[in-house]
């Protein structure tokens, strides 16, 4: 089972993107790994569209923790998010398109492709 995880919105700021973020504390490394990535946090990261979506573009887990389910927590915290908001959501990080929403199909009601 995967742990606890408290998942915090990070709303975009200027042209930045905005996140879905659980910080892992029990990791136990923490700032950036080889590639400039978190060691310790889960997120997916989002812009907000012309028409008002939201555009999913990245997901992030650490590699020691992939396999957990911890990712799919993160986007369904801003499918969420979406939905309370009314807004679509545009799916184009490849796992969100093609490994999360294959295990929700129920959330494809509130996908714009």
């Amino acid at each position: 089972m995967p742990p606890a995880l408290e998942i915090y919105h990070v709303p975009p700021e200027g042209r930045g993107a905005g996140r879905f973020v659980a910080r892992l504390e029990a990791v136990g490394a923490s700032g950036p790994d080889e590639d400039g990535e978190p060691s310790d946090e889960v997120y997916v990261a989002y812009e907000l569209d012309s028409l008002k979506r939201i555009v999913l573009f990245h997901t992030w887990t650490p590699s020691a923790l992939r396999g957990k389910g911890l990712a799919a927590r993160v986007c369904e915290e801003a499918f969420a998010w979406a939905e309370a908001n009314d807004v679509r959501v545009v799916p184009e990080c490849s796992y969100v398109s093609d490994t999360f929403l294959a295990k929700r199909k129920d959330l494809e009601r509130l996908v714009d492709r």
